[in-house]
């Protein structure tokens, strides 16, 4: 079915209308408060409700309707939408507030809904939701209230948090939407089939997300593509970042791969723009309803009227990635013949120099011609700041508007404290389509990511860096049990992936005499089925003096283990790795890349993508991290890159030709000008518990 009628419908019933008590008559009001001029028929006991006649059931309605707003008690609610089906009517809200929220009743309703489907074709939104308020039409089946300051505009809203559309609806139009979707348990319509919808929207320039929980991956995957495929910005927050680990999963990949980490980069690669929290979501919303084209560039020109809070804003400009280009040397000289003590720079701050009716707009125009993408005028604004102050911010605005009519600028006012401000200075910014952010962080933030976003549209171009050939075909893993670091590393040598020389012994006098085949220092390991971990129970000896007496210590401190021993050539590098593959239950192959040794988890700072690698995949994964920074950032010079790419190929190989496998690592990966050498491995097979955060219903 076309959702146009569940979020767009021409007429609707209210059933469980009632004159006494909220809920009962809001989604009425609301209809009225947003002008919808279709059909609307209460559906109750009561004999009127919000001046409407109300109707003992919905086959008493006079007409077939598009949509029911189903709000009555958890018992009631397959029986209503079963007599609704057999009306003809094809779509349906199920709301929460005490209705269907919790407990095992709830989880029975989605049960129930889903085996429904399987029988008739009708869409629903909900359970557990707050509904939809559609802009467009004025259609509003919705049970918080919708006040007449909600701003229309194209942007989407979709949260399966009703609490979070309640947040955006209430912010006083600060996001100008077309419609705003409550999703609620996702038991029929889910989240991808709203995106799909706006994608094609006509009325939807752009979309805002909030996730709690996925169930079907690829299909949201898709729905992403699509959105950015028809230029419109996905901009998501994604929750959920606390514990989240698997039971039994011990490699660090998998640990790290979980949860609203891997959501986030799973829906990140799908072309979405990642927010970290409602401020930046709401300052992304703000950006994008705007209707401007997104910068092409990162370049960002302030104007400004303090020294300080420029210098704060450039110093978080520069760590988010935004550039601050220099100021030309003809602006100068065109702003100091004027002003010659004015100190030109950027950030720009003209304060104090001239009366600023006479001085700002000259200010401004010099930084709008200057090359660049974004030019941002940043001054704190306060609903309470006195009337100067608020005439202030009322003529900085008007000056930008001016100054960005005839430049390819985005022009941005930004009020770096996070406050309430001038409403005059609100309804002006609507007018002239500036996008008025609050929150220097917030703020900044969601522009560089905006940026990104649209920099990411632009096909690159020149000569790719050179990468290996392709990994060789992976050998067979055995389908049951943990590989030990000796067998897992024999795999990787067979796959081209450098591993040091290595000999295993079977008891502390075998250690010793190994030892003394190696020309160069070692590092003696004790090794145990199952122990995947060694520093932690004290099973690793860099350099020993005595092998034979490290060897016997592991062994006494560890009497509940059947110890063999590896002997390890001690390699040297620069830089510890972590290489990953974890096969999610929900998002399947993912490839992790991160900060390696044993301060991988406290550094938590890793790169995924999901499905498997090629050589250009593989390349642009390491571009992408913090890891392929340092490589070409290291003091001495550029490490070996290539070795990396080499590692990333064979763990996707291997996990690609081995569908058993639930998590493949190299930790560490020693990086060194010259090589590439996985010191440690782990392979794991498959486990069955699924990641909470990733698969059910939303809480």
């Amino acid at each position: 079915m076309e959702l146009e009628q569940l979020l767009r419908p021409k007429s609707m019933a209210v059933v469980g209308a009632s004159s006494r008590t909220f809920v009962g008559q809001v989604a009425l009001n609301n209809c009225r408060t947003l002008g919808f001029t279709g059909s609307i028929y209460p559906v109750g006991r009561s004999s009127e409700v919000a001046g409407l006649r109300t109707y003992g059931s919905i086959k008493d309605l006079p007409e077939r309707v598009d949509l029911a707003l189903v709000q009555v008690r958890t018992e009631r609610v397959l029986e209503v939408i079963r007599e609704g089906i057999e009306t003809g009517i094809t779509g349906f809200v199920v709301p929460g507030s005490g209705f269907t929220d919790s407990g095992q009743a709830a989880l029975d309703l989605v049960s129930d809904l889903k085996a429904l489907r399987e029988e008739h074709e009708f869409e629903l939104i909900g359970p557990n939701c707050m509904g939809v308020l559609d802009l467009v039409s004025g259609a509003a089946p919705y049970i918080g209230t919708a006040k007449a300051n909600l701003r229309r505009g194209s942007v989407a809203l979709v949260a399966q948090s009703g609490a979070v559309v309640e947040a955006i609806v209430n912010s006083g139009g600060r996001v100008p939407l077309s419609t705003a979707v409550s999703a609620g348990s996702e038991a029929i319509t889910d989240m991808a089939a709203y995106l799909n919808y706006f994608a094609a929207d006509e009325n939807t320039t752009a979309v805002l997300a909030f996730v709690e929980a996925l169930a079907d991956a690829p299909r949201l995957t898709a729905a992403i593509e699509r959105l950015t495929a028809c230029g419109k910005p996905l901009a998501v927050c994604v929750v959920g970042h606390s514990e989240t680990a698997q039971e039994g999963v011990t490699a660090h990949s998998g640990r790290l791969a979980a949860g609203a980490r891997l959501a986030a980069a799973a829906l990140r690669q799908a072309g979405a723009i990642i927010a970290e929290d409602l401020d930046e979501l709401m300052a992304l919303g703000e950006l994008l309803g705007a209707e401007r084209p997104i910068p092409r560039g990162k370049r960002l020109h302030i104007v400004t009227n303090s020294g300080g809070e420029g210098n704060l804003l450039a110093d978080i400009a520069d760590a988010l990635g935004l550039e601050l280009p220099r100021i030309s040397a003809h602006a100068k000289e065109s702003l100091q013949t004027k002003w010659p003590t004015l100190s030109v720079r950027n950030p720009l701050d003209p304060w104090g120099t001239d009366d600023y009716e006479l001085i700002y707009p000259s200010a401004m125009r010099e930084a709008a011609a200057e090359p660049g993408d974004i030019l941002m005028v940043a001054m704190d604004q306060h609903r309470s700041s006195g009337d100067h102050e608020r005439e202030l911010g009322l003529n900085l605005a008007r000056y930008l508007s001016e100054a960005t009519d005839e430049a390819d600028k985005l022009p941005v006012l930004l009020s770096p404290l996070s406050d309430d401000v001038d409403p005059n200075l609100v309804e002006l910014c609507r007018r002239l389509r500036l996008p008025l952010l609050r929150g220097a962080r917030s703020g900044l933030s969601a522009l560089a990511k905006l940026c990104d976003w649209r920099l990411s549209l632009i096909p690159r171009s020149g000569k790719e860096s050179p990468t290996p050939a392709e990994a060789p075909t992976p050998p067979t893993v055995p389908s049951s049990g943990t590989l030990t670091e000796d067998r897992a590393l024999d795999l990787f040598t067979a796959m081209g992936v450098r591993t040091p020389r290595r000999v295993t012994a079977g008891d502390p006098a075998a250690a010793a005499s190994a030892a003394a085949s190696f020309e160069g220092p070692i590092v003696l390991k004790g090794v145990a089925q199952g122990i995947t971990h060694k520093t932690e129970r004290g099973l690793v000896s860099i350099s020993p003096r005595n092998v034979e007496s490290a060897a016997r210590e592991m062994a006494s401190r560890n009497p509940d283990l059947e110890l063999s021993y590896l002997v390890v050539e001690q390699i040297r590098g620069e830089l510890e790795v972590l290489v990953g593959y974890k096969k999610d239950e929900v998002f399947g192959p993912t490839i992790v890349l991160g900060i390696g040794g044993v301060w991988a988890e406290f550094h938590a700072d890793i790169a995924m993508h999901v499905g498997f690698l090629d050589a250009p995949s593989a390349s642009e994964l390491l571009d992408s991290s913090t890891v392929g920074k340092m490589i070409l950032s290291a003091r001495g010079g550029v490490l070996d890159r290539n070795g990396v790419i080499a590692a990333l190929l064979a763990v996707s190989e291997l996990g690609r030709a081995n569908p058993h496998l639930g998590s493949v690592e190299i930790n560490p990966l020693i990086v060194g000008r010259k090589h590439s050498t996985a010191v440690d491995a782990v392979i794991e097979q498959c486990h069955s518990a699924v990641s909470p955060i990733l698969e059910g219903i939303p809480s």
